[in-house]
């Protein structure tokens, strides 16, 4: 079982008639979560859920994807993150945070079973969450961890810079755009920055937009190109890449030790690129089933 730890949230998506906005169940570890249990990964959630009519619609889209939410629930509001701009191939959001449920952060521990812990985003940054959420790390077993930055400017703070460098040593795996990694950098030179990444961290995987991804093992580097899609919108494109990512890592034994050689690492890369194609197409976060992966020729990413 894969665990994931982070933010549930509702986004708002500007609609057709200026004013009015669409609601779609967010939040990039929700997203993960979702996106690993509709490709029949065991996955769990952990993070805080309103008792309101959104979080009721989280948690049951998370249990439709089979998908257990591990809480804790909240009487407090379903957090928003209002889209509001598209630059660069980079959604920039507004986030409505304080007082909402994603200020519960009494999670509980991993349960038995967890071979894996995927977390990061928001609640990895934004007080009073990080602060939690960085000391129940340090209260759970050793278990491959998987970790996004999914920098959010404006609302991720620039002490979660030094935070993210110090907890190298913890990644087993990091997956992160550009532009996270420029804003992680904060000037030094890319190039030195992901030299560094790498040093620290047994498997990146950089996202470069329009340029594809290119990860890196121990020495090998591996690039691989975008996906042809007439692209609708990019919300949620990164959290489906990093389900499809650790969908083929559990698949191909990667949590119980598997080390990667050149082929498996293309592989990796051009399953998360076969997934993330489909968000890219619709509207939202809407990741795709593992019946629709495999009508496209992807079975192989999924085991």
């Amino acid at each position: 079982m894969i665990a994931v730890l982070g933010e549930a949230l509702v986004d708002l998506l500007p609609a057709e008639r200026p004013g009015l906005w669409r609601a779609r169940a967010g939040g990039s570890p929700a997203n993960v979560a979702l996106g690993l249990g509709r490709l029949d990964v065991p996955a769990r959630f952990y993070g805080g859920l309103s008792r309101d009519g959104w979080g009721r619609w989280i948690r049951d889209r998370l249990r439709a994807a089979g998908v257990a939410a591990a809480g804790p629930f909240s009487e407090a509001p379903t957090p928003l993150a209002r889209v509001e701009e598209e630059v660069a191939g980079e959604v920039r959001y507004r986030f409505y945070l304080r007082g909402t449920a994603f200020e519960a952060v009494d999670w509980p521990g991993l349960a038995p079973g967890v071979r894996a812990l995927h977390a990061g985003s928001l609640a990895a940054a934004v007080s009073p969450a990080a602060e939690a959420f960085w000391a129940w790390l340090e209260r759970q077993p050793r278990v491959f961890f998987s970790f996004d930055p999914n920098v959010r400017p404006g609302a991720t703070p620039a002490a979660f810079r030094a935070r993210f460098w110090d907890g190298l040593g913890r990644f087993d795996l990091v997956r992160l755009s550009a532009a996270d990694l420029d804003w992680l950098a904060a000037g030094e030179d890319r190039g030195a920055a992901l030299a560094r990444l790498r040093d620290g961290v047994p498997w990146v995987v950089l996202t470069l937009g329009a340029g594809g991804a290119v990860g890196f093992y121990g020495e090998l580097e591996v690039h691989v190109p975008p996906p042809v899609v007439t692209v609708v919108d990019t919300v949620g494109a990164g959290d489906a890449f990093t389900a499809g990512l650790l969908a083929w890592a559990h698949g191909a034994g990667v949590f119980e030790g598997v080390a990667l050689d050149r082929a498996a690492l293309e592989r990796a890369l051009d399953c998360a690129t076969q997934v993330a194609a489909f968000v890219l197409a619709r509207a939202g976060a809407d990741p795709p089933t593992r019946a629709e992966l495999e009508a496209r020729g992807g079975g192989e990413c999924v085991k």
